[in-house]
């Protein structure tokens, strides 16, 4: 079983919170096997990722995770198989915490020996650190006293550890979001430089054919709601997006209205109210008030069939097109 722990503070900018703890563990659960390839290389090539994670309930960490008053703890349980067959039972501890804290090291080591206690499961800890200033954060917890002693270390990363460039040159997918994570301290009062990293991060996402369209759809998520911009930003971004994807079902595969990204849902939007636009002028140039109902329909039906071959649910499409459930069912029929 592999377990991610994320613990995150709630960090307020451009007059909105941010709920970074909500953020990570949705992100990592997401983009899991591009987390560990990422921080645990060696132990993703033991992993048979042909094998889907099974994420599980957090009820296992309740009564091992400190519930200090003003703490937010967002955690992660999975159950994995190796590649030798075996059902392993490995537990990943990672906290993301962005304050330094002076029994940090302790903090750690406790949930380390109440898990192993509790569950008697190897279990490799990772302590991945989000400050934008570096600083020597112990990576060890020790103990001595007459004679008893104790040394108990573990993983420990810092995000400005990594340089802008090197995370810039890496394919690694989850480099991405660790980039996001120091690019929202460096622009914390600068809206249109992180508008700039924005676009170019994305333009580079939805050319890159290497990665899947669900996992670019996963980080865009991250960091359109860990980077926030101005709405008018965030419209011009939308704009830009639009013209940057080379086909319209591209674009159709990056919606997913319960995780798709603000930037994503405008764009969409752009590109219906485009499509029902040329309904109109069609109709227009029919020179009746028929012609343009007729186009607009027409652009209807076309971007319906569009999102039913993409598995899209009915009921979404219903949704986003204005037709009715029944109307978009009979035009199921017709590709069929």
């Amino acid at each position: 079983m592999v377990v991610a722990w994320v613990r995150e503070e709630k960090t307020q900018y451009g007059g909105s919170l941010v709920d970074q703890d909500g953020l990570w563990k949705k992100v990592i659960g997401e983009l899991f096997e591009d987390f560990l390839l990422f921080f645990a290389p060696e132990l993703h090539t033991h992993i048979d990722f042909c094998k889907e994670p099974e994420f599980l309930d957090k009820e296992l960490f309740q009564e091992v995770v400190d519930k200090r008053k003003g703490r937010r703890f967002a955690d992660r349980l999975a159950k994995v198989h190796l590649k030798d067959g075996k059902e392993q039972w490995i537990l990943i501890h990672i906290e993301v915490q962005s304050k330094k804290e002076t029994d940090f090291p302790e903090r750690m080591f406790r949930y380390f020996y109440r898990i192993y206690d509790r569950h008697q499961k190897k279990i490799v800890a990772i302590a991945v650190h989000t400050s934008p200033s570096r600083s020597d954060i112990p990576e060890r917890f020790t103990y001595d006293y007459f004679g008893t002693q104790l040394h108990y270390s573990y993983r420990n990363y810092q995000t400005e550890a990594y340089s802008d460039e090197e995370l810039e040159r890496s394919d690694k997918l989850f480099s991405k979001i660790i980039l996001a994570a120091k690019v929202l301290h460096q622009t914390k009062d600068e809206a249109h430089q992180r508008y700039l990293f924005k676009r170019k991060l994305m333009r580079e996402l939805i050319h890159n054919q290497n990665y899947s369209r669900t996992a670019v759809q996963a980080v865009f998520h991250f960091i359109d709601y860990l980077l926030q911009l101005p709405e008018a930003y965030t419209n011009r971004l939308s704009e830009e997006i639009r013209p940057m994807i080379r086909k319209e079902t591209e674009l159709m595969e990056l919606y997913n209205k319960e995780n798709a990204s603000p930037t994503i849902m405008n764009a969409f939007d752009l590109e219906l109210e485009k499509g029902i636009e040329q309904g109109i002028e069609q109709g227009i140039e029919q020179g009746r008030e028929q012609g343009i109902e007729q186009g607009i329909e027409f652009e209807k039906r076309d971007i319906t069939k569009k999102l039913i071959l993409k598995n899209m649910a009915l009921e979404t499409i219903a949704e986003i097109t204005g037709l009715t459930l029944e109307q978009v069912k009979e035009i199921r029929k017709t590709l069929n």
